[in-house]
């Protein structure tokens, strides 16, 4: 019996080979010959290579025990690194912090007022100590303004609307001094206005040291090109104020739209998209997704491993040996497979590749997938070419909600935050993603559009394609649990035997 490194395809940036070779492929593949099952398992994207390795080591005697030889495709990311890394710290900046009750102040000035109301006049809004005392309740555990509900009808932020709150903010002291703090941090002193540098020089005598900031270095770099002398010195601050407007309008935007995540979720994700969106992930996640993909790309320079391993095995397959084959995906690697169908889909239809006509998988595994709905849809459009069953593993929209990714700071899971911060639209640009995992996209009539729509019936079509959890065939409370909950394991385990 090979060992679970045998049994490893390991890949790095590209989809590149790593520390593993064409002729550990060749190996691998030929130790495949007339072997009844195999499962083909994709780990999730927040893992490093290291846990990649453990994972498959944890789970090589699962899959052997069902009869079922695996093969595991180990890569890594970085991007837990990153969130554990840099969002506390963002969270917990002193601008973010101002932005946060500045913005929490004006949606729900404006999303929680009736239409009516907002009709009569200006934007009437809470207090900012009340703001301050609410947004605390977070420090405890508790979730800011949960309790308030949405009017049905939600209007957009309105012309006048974003006037008065661009005058209010543009005479807001506290919010001047934090773009003068960030200004500082990137400007040299003796380039500073005079006024600019006794106000650095009283935070030094003070202890107060001129504020970093996580904040993207293109909004950094314009803040302090357009830093100056007299008038131009506030310059910044009405960048900065343009900028807050604009959240404030997203955030009621997406009230409107229902694709709001409640408020304070909702706020502290619109403020990371306009102000910090380099340093939340957000590269590292496209550059994920785009090594899931290029790893099936034709090779170049170097070779490609998911292709390598697909040439081999197509191979394989033509000369007679016919297993069942089940791709197990969890969190990212369900865009792993959501790449593998779509390249097994160009084989089929190829004159020249090995890989037979009628080949399909058996089972297509999904655990808590971090694919988009988009992703997902066209696969299972192609159902009846590509694969045989179809089950998904994730969490109830309650459990989801209670799976902080940052608990303190951010009380949604991470498909909440991949879905309302990481994700990009069509045309490249930041938007709200509706994310395969999420029992949210599929409980909001809102939520649809030939994709969503084409998924949910296809789900609806066979109850046996969902596994809610908490439940009675799955006990995953968290989203990284799910590749290690006995529940989910067995089921997995039966399917195979099947």
């Amino acid at each position: 019996m090979a060992s679970f490194r045998e049994r490893c395809i390991h890949s790095r940036q590209g989809g590149r080979l790593a520390s593993t070779t064409t002729a550990d492929i060749d190996e691998l593949v030929a130790g495949l010959k007339d072997r009844p099952r195999v499962v083909l398992h994709f780990h999730g994207g927040l893992i490093d290579d290291t846990l990649g390795f453990a994972t498959a080591q944890r789970l090589a005697p699962v899959y052997e025990a069902a009869g079922a030889d695996p093969v595991f495709f180990v890569w890594s990311s970085g991007l837990l690194e990153t969130l554990r890394g840099n969002l506390p710290q963002i969270l917990n900046e002193s601008v973010f912090r101002t932005l946060l009750n500045r913005v929490t102040r004006y949606a729900t000035g404006t999303v929680f007022r009736e239409p009516g109301q907002r009709a009569l006049g200006a934007v009437a809004t809470p207090a900012p100590r009340a703001v301050a005392a609410e947004l605390a309740q977070v420090r405890t555990g508790q979730e800011p303004y949960a309790r308030l509900t949405a009017p049905p009808d939600v209007p957009p932020l309105s012309e006048a609307e974003q006037k008065q709150i661009a005058a209010e903010l543009s005479a807001d002291i506290e919010l001047a001094e934090r773009t003068r703090e960030i200004v500082n941090s990137v400007t040299p002193p003796d380039q500073r206005h005079p006024t600019e540098q006794a106000a650095a020089a009283r935070d030094i005598i003070g202890g107060r040291a001129a504020a970093a900031t996580l904040m993207s270095p293109d909004v950094v770099a314009d803040l302090a090109a357009r830093a100056g002398t007299g008038e131009r010195a506030l310059v910044s601050t009405a960048l900065v104020v343009r900028k807050t407007v604009r959240v404030v309008a997203a955030v009621v935007g997406r009230f409107r739209q229902r694709t709001d995540h409640g408020l304070y979720p909702t706020v502290v994700e619109e403020i990371l998209r306009e102000f910090y969106l380099a340093n939340v992930g957000a590269a590292i996640w496209d550059a994920m997704k785009r090594q899931t993909a290029d790893t099936f790309a034709a090779p170049d320079d170097e070779v490609r491993a998911g292709r390598y391993f697909l040439d081999r095995f197509a191979e394989l397959l033509a000369a007679g040996t016919r297993p069942q084959v089940t791709v197990v995906g969890h969190s990212a690697g369900a865009v792993f497979i959501s790449n593998l169908l779509e390249d097994l889909a160009r084989r089929r239809a190829a004159d020249d590749d090995p890989l037979p006509a009628d080949f399909r998988l058996r089972d297509v595994v999904l655990l808590a997938p971090a694919c988009t709905v988009g992703q997902l849809a066209p696969v299972v459009r192609r159902q009846a070419e590509l694969f045989d069953r179809f089950r998904m593993f994730t969490m109830t929209d309650a459990a989801e909600q209670a799976d902080h990714l940052l608990p303190f700071l951010y009380p949604r899971s991470l498909l909440y935050f991949i879905s309302g911060v990481l994700e990009r639209g069509p045309s490249r640009q930041s938007a709200v993603t509706p994310i395969a995992g999420m029992q949210h996209w599929y409980l909001d009539p809102a939520a649809v559009g030939p994709e969503s729509d084409d998924l949910r019936g296809f789900l609806r079509a066979d109850p046996a394609r969902t596994v809610w959890s908490p439940g009675l065939d799955a006990g995953a409370r968290s989203h990284t649990a799910f590749d290690d909950d006995p529940q989910v394991l067995a089921s997995v385990a039966a399917m195979l035997a099947d």
